[in-house]
């Protein structure tokens, strides 16, 4: 009688000193936000004694789906906006006013002040200076933008080995998870407090990548991206990798076969990189733009001293109409004189320039922007061309785009041969073409700061909607401290009532024996 009374007393007192502890848990992790409150479920089995059925979880796996969900977008766009700021670092507009505009204004303020004076040798010096600090200012910020794409490529590549880190652990824990499932199913199944780091893996990992994870009843998790490329299953992981040539992100299959999924990855710092990328090659291109548009417009009046003419006006097909009339003087091996009018194209042009026999040749050529020109090559620098209207010059600029972009090596000596009745055609045509790279110029800054202050503004709405969601996951799961001091103490009380009743059976069972 005594033995069973004492056997039930004794299992009673382990399972209140063990509720203890599980409160004492929580109350220990009260401050942690990945912990979620541990209820022991107590049950009687009158006479037989009470038993730990089991221990709940408080947790609604849906509600922590949202909040990795909206974390994985709240993290993209601080990606954004960490990539964006330091590419607005770049341009001076932004922080001291001053910066690319003015050294276009710079550059083509001088280049009107020689053809207003185009005798005048300071002038000229003023306008050389204002050309290689222009270029220099642009192929400044080119150097800078690479540098800004080669630190998104080791941050991406710092994130696929982080993501791929946490999907091993996770395919880890999932191992764990049934082991230890197995070895406490008889005893309340107090396992589940290692779910927590489950959950902190899988917040983790939403802040890399957009993720849909699914629960088994034992806490085993399937996780995939939300276009269903699977991450982990069981206690297998699949990897990522990155692919810095084309910017593309890949899934690995276990076959060995790789699929892009740049296109699918929808949150998480790495979509933040994927799409500040793209943001830079925006900007990478405006400015290559700028730099096509100033090698192929802007031209200065030569008459003779080079053997490499264009046609002043560009087009955007090569079988547009010139749309001016005019006549054409090619002093050579013989004098030939040219009329054209608005109605004949560059090709016509062309073919009467190489039939003359003047000693001159001349192609329809692409521009580095994409327009059309004509292209005069004299076979010798001491020939003189002239045109009527002022359709002929030579390229202050020359390369292709930003890569190579550099001012004519020969402009200083250009300018000594300056056509100077052809000035004020010349300073009419460089009021368009500085519009033109005003206008990209701004579009390019523009561009920056809207972006920038889009990203900031996303963030700041998403960002409060993420305070929402942790706010009631908090509420949710997180721990009261008062609760939990009360139902310390209601198991403390019970555990010294049957404490007495095991002194009080053990002073009858000596009386019982000493009367033996």
């Amino acid at each position: 009688m005594f033995g069973a009374s004492f056997g039930v007393i004794f299992q009673s007192l382990e399972i209140f000193r063990k509720s203890i502890d599980i409160r004492n848990r929580n109350i220990l992790n009260a401050n942690n936000p990945d912990y979620a409150q541990e209820d022991p479920v107590i049950k009687s089995f009158a006479p037989y004694g009470i038993a730990l059925e089991t221990i709940e979880r408080v947790r609604s796996f849906h509600f922590v789906g949202q909040r990795n969900a909206q974390l994985s977008l709240v993290s993209s766009l601080d990606e954004k906006i960490k990539n964006n700021s330091r590419v607005e670092d770049l341009f001076q507009e932004f922080t001291q006013g001053l910066g690319g505009l003015e050294y276009i204004n710079g550059f083509f303020s001088s280049y009107q002040d020689l053809m207003k004076d185009p005798t005048n040798e300071g002038a000229r010096s003023k306008l050389v200076n204002s050309a290689g600090s222009l270029v220099s200012y642009l192929k400044d910020r080119k150097r800078n933008l690479d540098s800004v794409s080669n630190s998104i490529d080791y941050s991406m590549r710092q994130y696929i080995d982080k993501v791929n880190t946490i999907t091993k652990k996770l395919a880890k824990l999932n191992q764990e998870i049934l082991t230890l499932y197995a070895q406490t199913y008889s005893r309340g199944q107090d396992y589940k407090n290692i779910l927590d780091e489950r959950d902190r893996l899988l917040r983790e990992l939403s802040e890399y990548i957009n993720i849909r994870a699914q629960e088994d009843d034992i806490g085993r998790i399937r996780v995939e991206t939300s276009k269903g490329f699977v991450l982990v299953e069981d206690k297998f992981s699949w990897e990522l990798s990155y692919d810095g040539a084309n910017k593309w992100v890949f899934w690995n299959s276990k076959d060995g076969t790789q699929i892009n999924i740049s296109n699918d990855i929808s949150g998480g710092r790495i979509k933040g990189l994927l799409d500040s990328y793209a943001d830079l090659q925006d900007y990478q291109n405006r400015l290559d733009q700028l730099a096509k548009k100033l090698i192929s417009e802007v031209k200065v009046p030569v008459r003779t001293g080079t053997t490499e003419y264009y046609w002043t006006l560009n087009y955007a097909n090569p079988t547009d109409l010139l749309g001016v009339s005019g006549s054409l003087t090619l002093q050579g091996s013989s004098t030939v004189v040219i009329n054209y009018n608005s109605t004949d194209t560059l090709t016509d042009l062309a073919n009467a320039i190489n039939a003359s026999g003047a000693g001159f040749s001349a192609n329809v050529i692409t521009n580095p922007d994409g327009t059309y020109t004509l292209q005069i090559i004299s076979s010798d620098p001491s020939y003189i061309i002239e045109d009527s209207q002022g359709m002929v010059g030579t390229r202050v600029f020359q390369g292709v785009g930003i890569g190579d972009i550099s001012v004519n090596s020969n402009l200083y000596l250009y300018l000594s041969n300056l056509d100077y009745s052809k000035a004020d055609e010349f300073n009419d045509f460089s009021r368009s073409w500085w519009d033109h790279s005003k206008d990209i110029y701004q579009g390019l800054t523009n561009s920056i700061a809207t972006n920038l202050n889009e990203y900031k503004r996303q963030s700041d709405i998403e960002s409060a909607v993420l305070n929402s969601i942790e706010a009631k996951l908090q509420e949710l799961q997180g721990v009261s401290i008062d609760k939990e001091f009360m139902e310390i103490f209601q198991l403390q009380k019970s555990y010294q009532a049957l404490a007495k009743v095991v002194s009080a059976l053990d002073e009858l069972l000596q009386t019982t024996l000493n009367m033996v």
